[in-house]
């Protein structure tokens, strides 16, 4: 059963397989969800429909990536 999530750009979603999808962009026409970027763990993007966004089975994730920045170093 999909429940109807408000996709949320920055946000992580985790769909029934287990797969995370990042929101990167939304798109309105008025008050109608019309296409979201998202993206996946391995960097690819897609486009998609509100339409097929509707249909995925998502729930919200606290996902933080681990990629590091320019100039930042990990330290024990």
């Amino acid at each position: 059963m999909a429940l109807n999530i408000k996709p949320e750009i920055g946000s992580w979603y985790m769909n029934v397989t287990g797969q995370l999808i990042k929101v990167w962009a939304v798109a309105y026409t008025g008050k109608h969800l019309t296409s979201i970027v998202i993206e996946y763990l391995n960097g690819d993007r897609r486009i998609i429909s509100g339409e097929d966004w509707k249909r995925l089975d998502l729930e919200a994730h606290l996902y933080q990536s681990t990629r590091r920045r320019n100039g930042e170093h990990l330290r024990h």
